[in-house]
């Protein structure tokens, strides 16, 4: 489940970077949950045992909804129309990193020579992948700054995962909680669209719906993927395989996407340091 919500993932993000010149960030995120949204609440009618409803499980989805998909979503898609498919995903990607480097300076964690191997690999692979931003952004000028929306956006991710993992300890509903993060994302952006005119003037609902309803389609897919695989497995399992996504964008990029984004070798060798590190600090290899 986590190796093809990897794949979908990733046809999505080669949908959006097709067509992300088009729009900004947030009505790419805006469109793509309400797209999702349209087909989630069917599985989670269907799927959902009513008997027994948690209000702390709730409340945990919805909370962790506000940092992925709401905030992650915004910070991924602006890094995505200013670096390039597959060096953002794979920046993106290294976000299992962070919590083993809170154990180490947080709670005095000791790591394997095996561990600090794959970090090793993981700052020399991201890189590698950063060296090639330039040559894959979009039509606007790069700055290193931007390199910082993946990275920040892994963050986010990261406590996400964490909170709904417990979440669905309180409350093992997959595709009803997949539904209540949505729900409270888009509760996010309609309150940044209550409070910002300029926001409001450059969204066209008709227009994005054209050009990302697929890719939202395709995200709700992969999250229902994610949510049962977090239900099954351990989050440490379900997100280093989940981590192979950047390799899945960058043969995608390559097969649909060459006129925007190049996929060099040294962007190839950057995005294997990145996986087996990944896998090295997770105890797989």
């Amino acid at each position: 489940m986590s190796l093809l919500a990897a794949a979908t993932s990733a046809l999505s993000v080669i949908s959006v970077r097709k067509y992300a010149a088009a729009s900004n960030a947030f009505n790419i995120s805006l469109v793509i949950s309400l797209s999702g949204m349209a087909i989630l609440w069917l599985p989670a009618l269907l799927l959902t045992d009513k008997g027994e409803i948690s209000v702390s499980g709730c409340l945990l989805f919805a909370l962790s909804g506000l940092l992925s998909p709401a905030i992650v979503r915004l910070l991924y898609y602006s890094g995505l129309r200013r670096l390039g498919a597959p060096v953002n995903a794979s920046l993106f990607s290294v976000y299992p990193i962070y919590s083993t480097l809170l154990g180490v300076s947080l709670l005095n964690e000791r790591l394997s020579m095996k561990n600090w191997v794959g970090i090793m690999a993981v700052i020399l692979g991201s890189i590698l992948v950063a060296a090639t931003a330039p040559k894959n952004g979009s039509n606007s000028a790069f700055s290193k700054k931007y390199l910082l929306l993946p990275l920040v956006g892994g963050v986010a991710l990261a406590v996400s995962n964490i909170i709904r993992k417990y979440a669905l300890t309180l409350f093992n509903e997959p595709a009803f909680g997949v539904t209540i993060a949505y729900a409270s994302s888009l509760f996010a952006y309609s309150l940044v669209l209550a409070g910002h005119n300029s926001t409001r003037k450059e969204l066209s609902i008709k227009r994005d719906l054209q050009l990302f309803w697929k890719a939202g389609v395709g995200q709700a897919i992969s999250w229902i993927l994610i949510f049962y695989a977090l239900s099954c497995e351990q989050v440490s399992t379900v997100t280093s395989l989940l981590v192979t996504e950047p390799l899945f964008v960058a043969i995608f990029a390559y097969l649909y996407l060459r006129k925007l984004d190049n996929v060099s070798p040294k962007l190839i060798m950057g995005i294997i340091l990145i996986v087996c590190g990944v896998a090295l600090i997770m105890g797989l290899l």
